[in-house]
């Protein structure tokens, strides 16, 4: 079985691709009136956005996030620069003492309401 695709409602799909286009390297397959999105990572995995339905509130745990890891610690600290020179509100880079070496990373808020982490093990 191969994980295919995640599917997350969001209040602002058009927000929320142009966050995942320009900031994490996405292409966008299919976008629907701004109301339904499919992106692709380019390393097989499918991501789709689609707007809440009415009346229904968008709301993810504050825990829940994607996760993004990238080759080094100057890899973290370049993405986090262009999220700030961006107009993007991430965290501060921290070290984090996980997995045999430990991490460092960040999260950031995504206009989706759900937050990403961009890491690299140390």
């Amino acid at each position: 079985m191969q994980l295919n695709h995640a599917n997350l409602a969001v209040d602002d799909v058009a927000a929320t691709v142009d966050f995942f286009r320009q900031f994490l390297g996405f292409t966008v397959l299919v976008n629907k009136n701004d109301a339904f999105a499919v992106l692709d990572d380019g390393h097989g995995f499918v991501f789709n956005l689609m707007v809440a339905g009415k009346g229904e509130v968008v709301s993810y745990s504050r825990n829940f996030h994607l996760g993004f890891f990238v080759a080094t610690e100057e890899a973290v600290c370049a993405k986090h620069a262009e999220l700030l020179a961006g107009g993007a509100a991430p965290g501060e880079v921290q070290k984090f003492n996980r997995g045999p070496t430990g991490s460092v990373g960040f999260y950031c808020m995504t206009p989706g309401g759900f937050l990403i982490e961009v890491a690299s093990n140390l």
